[in-house]
């Protein structure tokens, strides 16, 4: 079959597979892949099974008296807070993981994580009325061989499942498929501090749309999850906010962009960075219910989250991904220009910021300036369609 740009449509999958291959083979030949194996029993993915092996085991990861001894026991990562550093429905739902052995649990971890960050993607950009193979293609690459994608694989992080599920959800909104894109949108609850302006945002345009069954079924997802850590876990809510929330803003290792700013230019450096944040939400706000307003929100609600890891990062592959397909049906080359730009942000410029400043300093903190410049990418490449409401991509939508 023939696309609108006359080419086969199997072209572009062809271009995502081998981008994808070309990324996984730069991380199996610079031995990311035996960085990530050496360190199961002390990488990120240890400390989030913890969690779902001792509530397995009948005890409680909220329980501030119990939970360090309970880690150390296990032998996992120091954990940084006295309770498990995930919401309670995290622990409820990998339940399943902290049935395995650590080991087993990490590969089958790592294995569905990226095919389900792949695969969002992939079904992300072929629902798309306009299909580039060289996006496809270096959005595949990124995915795994970027700076963010690399940390995020090789320390075990949860960001390739929160891309996928992401992925998923847009390519719901945009092929009318409300109510499954609803339930996977609960794939934000995995790391809730990033979509603080996000989901919110989400469920206004979707009700100004007059799209209900989304809101209905994200809405009721979400609430069964919480109900449901609720019941397994009761005291969960008041552990996991008093010892949280807090301690993960506090660290100024975090790679945002106050903390790059206040990291190069002192307290100035920081209240600038304040006032670049709030000037980004001033800048959201004039996209309206455009339909490029939510790629722009996401970006923005990640820009302004209290704490975010270089892993955290790779998120912004799918905003990317939005503002990509979106200036596509207009023009290719532009399209190729904006997915090539963030390409270039999350791997050229993330990698010397992480292998120069970073390590000099040793902090994780000038990634901001990347994080921020990605964000900036995407509200300029978007901003000529701040006005330009959901066309006949965005149907009102069936089960």
């Amino acid at each position: 079959m023939i696309g609108p740009s006359g080419r086969p449509r199997g072209w572009s999958v062809a271009a995502f597979v081998l981008g994808l291959g070309a990324g996984m083979a730069l991380v199996w030949t610079f031995g990311f892949v035996d960085i990530w194996l050496r360190g199961i029993p002390s990488n990120d993915f240890s400390a989030i099974w913890a969690g779902p092996r001792i509530l397995a085991a009948g005890g409680d990861p909220y329980d501030p008296g119990t939970f360090r001894s309970s880690s150390e026991a296990l032998g996992v990562l120091a954990p940084a807070t006295p309770v498990y550093i995930y919401p309670g429905w995290v622990a409820v739902i990998l339940a399943p993981f902290g049935a395995l052995d650590l080991r087993a649990a990490a590969i089958v971890w790592i294995v569905l994580g990226l095919l389900v960050a792949s695969a969002g993607l992939l079904t992300f950009l072929e629902v798309q009325p306009v299909r580039s193979p060289v996006v496809h293609a270096l959005l595949a690459f990124t995915l795994v061989a970027s700076e963010p994608g690399i940390v995020a694989f090789y320390s075990g992080q949860a960001d390739f499942l929160i891309v996928g599920g992401l992925a998923f959800m847009a390519a719901g909104l945009s092929s009318g498929r409300l109510g499954p894109a609803g339930v996977v949108g609960c794939v934000m609850l995995l790391k809730p501090q990033l979509f603080s302006l996000a989901a919110p945002a989400l469920v206004g345009l979707e009700l100004a749309r007059g799209r209900r069954r989304f809101v209905y079924a994200l809405v009721a997802s979400a609430a069964a999850l919480a109900l449901l850590s609720t019941l397994v876990v009761p005291q969960w809510w008041s552990a996991w906010l008093t010892y949280v929330p807090a301690a993960r803003a506090a660290d100024l290792r975090a790679a945002t962009l106050p903390n790059a700013m206040r990291d190069v230019f002192g307290a100035a450096g920081a209240v600038t960075a304040y006032g670049l944040l709030a000037a980004s939400i001033a800048l959201a706000f004039r996209f309206g219910r455009s339909r490029a307003a939510l790629a722009v929100w996401l970006m923005v609600s990640m820009s302004v989250s209290p704490y975010l890891w270089v892993y955290d990062h790779i998120v912004g592959i799918v905003p990317l991904a939005m503002a990509s397909a979106m200036r596509a049906e207009r023009s290719e080359r532009a399209a190729i220009l904006i997915a090539l730009a963030g390409a270039s942000v999350l791997t050229v410029a993330a990698t010397l910021l992480h292998a120069f400043p970073g390590q000099e300093h040793r902090t994780l903190s000038f990634n901001g300036f990347a994080q921020f410049g990605l964000t900036a990418l995407v509200v300029l490449a978007l901003w000529p369609l701040r006005r330009e409401q959901a066309g006949p991509g965005a149907r009102p939508g069936r089960s």
